[in-house]
């Protein structure tokens, strides 16, 4: 099974298929200093795995704004692709500004990965 694996002094990214849809869990701070490393790291994954992605944020310490703008990046290529983008979060700690900025009314925000995984839409 193909996997992505990229570390950083500030985070962590893996990606790996799950019941067919790409998935990649990111760990540490997700902030302006790794900005062009994780857009790479996500470019990759959605080559390796195809348009359907969830995107695991449950373990960051800090989200900045220039972040959020990548994952609204990444929804809106999944969605140009016709695939299905979900992210994995809470509404507390470093994920809280998803709710505060309102993408969670427009993302599809599940509290785990198995929460994602069944929500994902039935392929033909």
């Amino acid at each position: 099974m193909p996997e992505l694996h990229l570390q950083t002094p500030a985070a962590e990214f893996w990606a790996t298929a799950d019941e067919g849809v790409g998935v990649v869990v990111i760990r540490g701070s997700l902030d302006f200093s790794i900005h062009d490393l994780a857009g790479d790291f996500l470019d990759r994954a959605f080559a390796l795995f195809g348009s359907d992605l969830i995107v695991d944020l449950s373990g960051l310490a800090l989200l900045d704004s220039r972040a959020t703008g990548l994952i609204v990046t990444c929804w809106k290529h999944a969605l140009s692709e016709d695939g299905w983008f979900a992210l994995v979060a809470t509404e507390r700690g470093a994920t809280r500004i998803l709710w505060i900025t309102g993408l969670t009314m427009r993302i599809p925000v599940f509290p785990t990965l198995r929460d994602a995984l069944d929500a994902r839409p039935a392929r033909p």
